[in-house]
């Protein structure tokens, strides 16, 4: 074999240097373009969030009260996936079914950060198991005694209530009507023009107090400026309850693991024969509050194959007339257990 000239030794040398650099070169490229793609579908934040279909979970296996198991049937607690807003997420919500954009300052402060908001929601759901255990052991003929309190958590700077409020003040009244609910102060606001003055009695630390504190439009409508929590104050259940849930938070559980909890406590099969699902933040006094995400919810009851749902009356409208299952419109817990009760004299 004869051998292949000096010269065209390094003419092939020089080649194959050249490729694996244009190699390099284009393999560097596609990396930055991918990265640049990447970064700007998926952490670019956009002022939304994207709610999509979550879980329908069975609560036999999520609560576990002393000395009792649940009667025959089964209720659900319902879920909603909540994205951060993404272009990536905002685009596949505008084509794919069952996603709903929400502007994200209908929804938390503009100061709140996704971090905050996710510790808000674990709290919420702790909260929330809180008060369907006495609400639900007081429907079942328990004596559970609780000193309940509407506690300042954050004041936004530069609004009202940053003048008149302290963190960790427990709200007793406003204008003389005593808090019993964690809306119950919004619901305040609602009754005088922007700009207008309420009297507020404190709990602060161990002295009582009265100030006075203005209203300002903050989002749009009459607000003093705070974040809330409900505290349902020192109270000791009769029968302890324990929760198996993961990967769920927020307080729209409430009525659903209230109506668990009673069912197991009284025997009582709720709405015998069918798959119940539902969603509701609860008080402690049984009203049921409206929810976010009620239409993926519903999508959620029916995937699980739920025959009944139950929505807060001011959610009713937003799926009103779904097909493929009943909904029922409640207000408060006692009316929740009404119509489970009644299910099975109807269709």
């Amino acid at each position: 074999m004869s051998e292949i000239p000096t010269e065209d030794q390094e003419f092939v040398r020089e080649f194959r240097r050249r490729r694996r650099l244009a190699l390099l070169g284009v393999a560097l490229a596609t990396g930055a373009i991918t990265f640049v793609v990447t970064y700007l579908l998926f952490y670019v934040s956009l002022p939304y969030y994207i709610f999509g279909p979550g879980a329908a979970v069975d609560l036999n296996g999520v609560i576990a009260v002393a000395g009792h198991s649940p009667p025959p049937g089964s209720l659900f607690l319902t879920d909603v996936n909540v994205l951060p807003g993404r272009p990536a997420y905002y685009a596949a919500a505008k084509i794919l079914p069952g996603f709903e954009i929400v502007k994200r300052d209908e929804l938390v402060p503009p100061s709140m950060t996704d971090q905050q908001l996710d510790s808000a929601l674990v709290d919420d759901m702790k909260q929330s198991q809180e008060t369907a255990e006495v609400v639900a052991e007081r429907a079942a003929g328990l004596h559970v005694p609780s000193h309940a309190a509407v506690v300042v958590e954050r004041i936004l700077p530069r609004t009202p209530a940053a003048s008149c409020l302290r963190l960790r003040d427990r709200i007793v009244a406003v204008d003389g009507k005593l808090v019993t609910t964690i809306g119950a102060v919004t619901d305040a606001t609602q009754s005088k023009p922007t700009g207008s003055a309420y009297r507020f009695t404190l709990l602060r630390g161990a002295s009582h107090e009265t100030v006075t504190c203005k209203t300002a439009k903050i989002q749009g409508r009459p607000r003093f400026g705070m974040i809330v929590s409900f505290d349902p104050g020192a109270y000791s259940v009769p029968i302890p309850v324990k929760y198996d849930v993961h990967d769920i938070n927020g307080s729209s559980a409430g009525l659903m693991f209230a109506l668990q909890i009673y069912r197991t406590l009284t025997g009582k099969d709720l709405g015998p024969a069918r798959m119940v699902a539902g969603t509701g933040v609860l008080e402690l006094n049984g009203t049921v509050d409206p929810i976010e995400g009620t239409k993926e919810k519903l999508q959620a009851a029916k995937h699980a194959g739920a025959t009944v749902f139950l929505v807060p009356v001011q959610n009713y409208a937003d799926i009103k007339g779904t097909p493929g299952i009943r909904i029922i419109p409640v207000a408060s817990f006692g009316d929740a257990v009404k119509a489970l009760e009644s299910l099975d004299q109807t269709s």
